[in-house]
């Protein structure tokens, strides 16, 4: 299941940067006030499958469970301040080719730590 959740990183950054470099944009459309259901539901697969892995497996992989609270945490902040988390997206001091390069390593970097944690 780890392997699975580790490949489900690598496919999701792999849209990330193939939307990107053919001129569409996933980051953009998940950013979009009204697709807030599509990018919870996301979030929402991601929180299922790291929890079944956190509690599923022994001895308990706190690699997993970190990735699993940073989903947690981003989630609690749309649902709680809509508002402020569209403002933040809407006046980035980063441009939006950055960020969606910066979304790509971030899931790139989810996949590996949850692949590298087999190991450990």
């Amino acid at each position: 299941m780890l392997i699975f959740l580790a490949s489900l990183y690598f496919i999701y950054a792999f849209f990330f940067l193939f939307t990107y470099v053919k001129g569409y944009s996933l980051l953009r459309y998940l950013l979009k006030r009204k697709n807030i259901n599509v990018q919870l539901s996301i979030e929402l697969i991601f929180i299922i499958i790291c929890s079944f892995v956190l509690f599923m497996t022994q001895p308990l992989n706190w690699i997993v469970g970190l990735i699993m609270l940073s989903h947690v945490g981003g989630i609690i902040w749309i649902i709680s301040n809509p508002d402020q988390y569209y403002a933040m997206v809407e006046e980035a001091s980063v441009d939006m080719d950055s960020f969606e390069i910066i979304a790509f390593m971030t899931y790139i970097a989810y996949g590996a730590f949850a692949y590298y944690s087999i190991i450990i």
